[in-house]
């Protein structure tokens, strides 16, 4: 477990590679990470890995469903669709209303579920679940690397962990600069020449992992796809909840930029 210190100086790593504003005193880093920082095989045997990777599939696969169920691409129209889903939200609106007047705060859980209710459960869940799903879907991706790493080779990788990190940071950096990181070694020693081998470096000292830092960066470079610098995002951040006058239009239409982006 890293302590506090090592926390914060990961924080300030990452902020400071993609050019985050600095927190304020009054905000400071909590206690979490910039990124996944667990050792990527926590799996004994492959029964417990496929057990894992199965049950993502199928809850990622589910969220999806339950969205397909009122989405309409962006470029259609379905005005039956349009009112089934107004139709819907009303009625599913009253009923969790209902259940909400009569459900004791008793604790921090509770709080949060009493706020989807108050500012609209229709769509509020609906906004849950689209998070639900691209987190799901996060998991499985990492899943899938492990598999081609892990368990479809007759030999583990050394310096696999060093790899992972590196991966995940390159995924991180293309994800919010939408761009591939760079590496390169300067002429003048063996150390990176570019912020993201800077950062890598840096991040491979907190952690005490000793392995070469250019194999992995270059290495982590060239697995990136561009649905790493693309990624799916939740379009429904700036809607309120279901309310008597919502516009379901505006709501499909927000589902649609998030699947428009597969």
């Amino acid at each position: 477990m890293l302590s506090e210190t090592q926390l914060e100086k990961l924080n300030e790593i990452v902020d400071r590679l993609l050019e985050r504003a600095k927190p304020s005193p009054q905000q400071a880093y909590g206690l979490v990470p910039p990124f996944d920082i667990s050792r990527p095989n926590i799996h004994d045997s492959k029964r417990e890995f496929l057990l894992e990777k199965e049950a993502v599939e199928a809850i990622a696969k589910h969220l999806a469903g339950i969205i397909d169920q009122i989405f309409v691409p962006s470029d259609q129209e379905n005005a039956d669709l349009d009112a089934m889903v107004d139709r819907l939200g009303a009625a599913i609106e009253l009923g969790a209303q209902q259940k909400n007047s009569r459900r004791k705060i008793a604790s921090p859980a509770d709080v949060s579920l009493n706020n989807i209710h108050l500012t609209g459960f229709f769509y509020g869940s609906l906004r849950v679940i689209i998070d639900m799903r691209i987190v799901y879907e996060q998991r499985l991706k990492e899943l899938q690397d492990q598999e081609k790493q892990f368990w479809n080779v007759t030999n583990r990788a050394p310096n696999h962990y060093a790899r992972t990190i590196a991966l995940r940071l390159a995924r991180l950096y293309a994800s919010e600069k939408g761009q591939r990181p760079t590496f390169g070694v300067s002429r003048e020693g063996n150390f990176p020449s570019t912020d993201f081998g800077r950062a890598l470096e840096e991040v491979y000292a907190v952690l005490e992992i000793k392995a070469s830092f250019r194999n992995a960066a270059r290495w982590a470079i060239d697995q990136l796809t561009e649905e790493d610098l693309f990624p799916r995002r939740n379009a429904l951040g700036g809607l309120f909840g279901y309310s008597g006058n919502d516009n379901g239009r505006s709501v499909i239409n927000a589902l649609s930029q998030v699947y428009d982006t597969k």
